[in-house]
C-alpha cells in the first residue's frame, strides 16, 4: 500500500479536506497518514484536532509549531519550528505522497521540507488568484514545489499550466468544499437554533472575517468595526461570529469580537469554530453572510445565500451573482446590505464544481502513485 500523508493546519482547511481524507482511508490501495499542526492545536481556536478524531480519522502525528500570531516576527519563528517538526515527522512516517490544500503560510515550511526530502507533493486548490493577502504568493510557491495539481476550475488549471510550462498531472476537479453538500445532510433550522441557543424566528446573520495580510492592523480592525456599525442598527437579529484565523491581526480581531459579544450577548454569539456541519448548515439557513471568507465566494453560491464580501482578500476569484463585492467602507457595506434587503432572492450557481471532487482526487492519486 502506498502511504498518503494529508496535512491540515486549520479548521476551515480540514472541512475542505474531510472527504479526501475519507476517500484515502477507504481505498484499499492507500494507507492514510493524517498529520495536524497549526491552529488545530491551540486552545483559543478550540483544539479543533478533536473534531477530526470525533469524525473517526486517526491522527498519525501532531506537529506543534508553537503558533503565535501576535506579530509577523513570531509567525516566522513558528514557521521555522514547523519546518523542523515536519522534517522529523516525514522521516518517521516515510510517506509516498504529501497532500496539502490552499494557501496558508504554514504550507511554506511543510512543502519545503517535503521538497528537500524528495517526497512528491499533491496540491489542492492551486492556480487561484487572490491579491488581497500573501496567500497568493504562498499558493504559487506551493504550486511550483508540487508534483500533481488539483485546481478547482479550468481557469485555475490554465494558470498552473502557464506557471509550470507543462500540463502534466494537472486536473481541474472542482472545489472540495462542495462535497459536503452531496455527502452530508445539513442541520434543520430548529436543530440549529437549539444547538446554538438562538431563536428560530429572528433574522440570522453569519459573520466570518479574516485579516488581509497585505494591510495594516488598523485597516483590518476597521473592517470588523464596519460590520458591527451595520449590525448594531438592526433589530430582531441573531449574529453568529466565527473567529478569525491565525494570520497576523486575527488575534486582535477576535479580541474585538469578544468585547462585542460581552456588550450584547443576546444579539452576538462568538464561536472559535462552528465545525463544518454547523457552519454550512447555518450558512444555508441564515439571511446573509458578512465578511471576507472564501466560503462566501465558493460554498455560498451553491446555496444562493446572499454575501457581502468586504475588501480585497478574495479579489481575483470569480464572483458569482449572489455576492456583493465592496471596499472596506461603511457606506458601501450599507449600500450592499440595502440591495440585499430590496431583493433577498437566492441566486444559486454551480461554477465551482459538482460536489464529487474528493472522488476524483483519490482516483488520480492512485493512478499517479501506481504508475511510478
Amino acid at each position: 500500500m502506498k502511504k498518503v500523508c494529508i496535512i491540515t493546519a486549520a479548521r476551515s482547511e480540514y472541512g475542505l479536506l474531510r472527504w479526501t481524507i475519507d476517500g484515502v482511508q477507504q481505498n484499499m490501495n492507500l494507507e492514510l497518514q493524517l498529520v495536524v499542526t497549526g491552529a488545530h492545536l491551540l486552545a483559543e481556536h478550540g483544539y479543533t484536532y478533536k473534531c477530526i478524531e470525533e469524525d473517526g480519522y486517526p491522527i498519525s502525528a501532531k506537529v506543534d509549531m508553537g503558533l503565535n500570531s501576535d506579530s509577523k516576527e513570531v509567525i516566522v519563528e513558528s514557521m521555522g519550528r514547523c519546518c523542523m517538526g515536519f522534517a522529523k515527522t516525514f522521516a518517521t512516517l516515510q510517506p509516498d505522497l504529501v497532500v496539502v490544500l490552499g494557501d496558508r503560510y504554514e504550507l511554506l515550511p511543510i512543502c519545503s521540507a517535503a521538497l528537500v526530502m524528495n517526497i512528491p507533493i499533491a496540491h489542492i486548490s492551486g492556480g487561484d488568484v487572490t491579491i488581497g493577502a500573501i496567500d497568493n504568493e504562498v499558493r504559487n510557491a506551493v504550486t511550483m514545489m508540487s508534483a500533481i495539481h488539483f485546481p478547482g476550475v479550468e481557469e485555475s488549471a490554465q494558470n498552473i499550466i502557464r506557471m509550470r510550462n507543462s500540463d502534466a498531472h494537472v486536473w481541474a476537479v472542482g472545489e472540495p468544499g462542495l462535497d459536503n453538500f452531496c455527502r452530508s445532510t445539513l442541520m434543520t433550522r430548529q436543530k440549529l437554533a437549539e444547538n446554538i441557543g438562538i431563536p428560530t424566528n429572528s433574522k440570522w446573520i453569519l459573520v466570518t472575517l479574516h485579516p488581509e495580510t497585505n494591510e495594516s492592523l488598523d485597516y483590518n480592525l476597521q473592517m470588523a468595526r464596519n460590520i458591527i456599525a451595520l449590525t448594531d442598527s438592526m433589530m430582531d437579529v441573531s449574529i453568529i461570529i466565527s473567529k478569525a484565523n491565525a494570520d497576523f491581526g486575527g488575534k486582535q480581531i477576535n479580541d474585538y469580537w469578544t468585547e462585542v459579544e460581552k456588550q450584547n450577548p443576546e444579539k452576538y454569539h462568538l464561536f472559535p469554530s462552528l465545525g463544518q456541519m454547523r457552519y454550512l448548515s447555518f450558512m444555508n439557513e441564515c439571511y446573509a453572510v458578512l465578511g471576507n471568507s472564501s466560503s462566501g465566494i465558493v460554498e455560498a453560491p451553491c446555496l444562493g445565500t446572499p454575501v457581502v464580501n468586504i475588501g480585497n482578500r478574495q479579489t481575483g476569484r470569480f464572483i458569482c451573482k449572489n455576492v456583493h463585492q465592496v471596499d472596506n467602507n461603511l457606506k458601501e457595506i450599507q449600500k450592499a446590505w440595502n440591495a440585499i434587503e430590496a431583493n433577498p432572492e437566492r441566486i444559486k450557481d454551480s461554477y465551482y464544481g459538482d460536489g464529487c471532487t474528493a472522488e476524483k482526487i483519490v482516483e488520480h492519486i492512485v493512478e499517479y502513485l501506481y504508475a511510478k
